[in-house]
């Protein structure tokens, strides 16, 4: 990977920035009870996200071993969509420090952005509600024909819509996902323990970057800001 200096920060939303798991867990919940199955746990909602909102409804399915048809699994999925879109933000709210975060970095002068793998409507009526005011560069969800994270096709986008290499760009989440996506994009990452996912789980992953605060992920993204600068001087 070369070294550059980081321009642009794109982050995960769900885990990452915004606490959405009792939302998601409530939608769910509400699929499940058409086939008259208990509603999930917390623990099991965070193992199942992070592969976009259909992923999640199969790894539920799977755990409770409730087999569906294709045209069943379409209408639950789409209950489960229905009642999301009417409930996307009860209970979800950005992770403490997180405002603050996002405004320190763009005065810093980053460019900031999104990339998801939920639903590209409600990924944008989540951001446009929980952060009004914020200027973010780019906030994408996942959109038919579009390939979903791990995939790099997002970032290599965001990359041709700002200008930037994806050396440039640092991608922020909390699982497994994210940092594969960063990997294949061949960008630098970091990835938040406060998310969906145990930190041991994140420090297994060859070569993971992990904080456990938004003041350590603060000093991260200097730090390696300082480091490509130093590379290049």
């Amino acid at each position: 990977m070369q070294e550059t200096v980081v321009k642009a920060i794109l982050f995960d939303l769900d885990g990452t920035l915004v606490d959405t798991i009792e939302d998601i867990r409530r939608s769910l919940a509400h699929a499940l009870a058409g086939e008259d199955l208990s509603p999930p746990s917390a623990t099991l909602t965070q193992h199942v996200v992070g592969r976009g909102l259909s992923n999640a409804l199969k790894g539920v399915l799977a755990w409770y071993d409730h087999r569906v048809d294709e045209q069943r699994f379409d209408q639950l999925y789409q209950d489960m969509l229905h009642y999301y879109r009417e409930h996307f933000a009860v209970y979800s709210h950005p992770y403490e420090g997180v405002v603050e975060l996002l405004g320190h970095l763009h005065r810093q002068g980053f460019l900031i952005g999104i990339f998801s793998n939920k639903e590209d409507g409600l990924t944008k009526r989540i951001v446009s509600t929980l952060f009004p005011d914020f200027p973010f560069s780019w906030v994408r969800g996942m959109q038919d024909g579009f390939p979903r994270k791990p995939d790099r096709s997002g970032i290599d986008y965001f990359c041709r819509k700002v200008g930037l290499h994806p050396h440039e760009v640092l991608y922020v989440g909390d699982s497994e996902v994210d940092w594969q996506t960063a990997r294949n994009a061949d960008c630098p990452h970091v990835l938040v323990s406060w998310g969906f996912r145990p930190k041991e789980e994140l420090l297994a992953l060859q070569d993971s970057v992990v904080v456990d605060t938004i003041h350590e992920l603060e000093d991260a993204i200097y730090g390696i800001q300082r480091e490509g600068s130093e590379k290049q001087s």
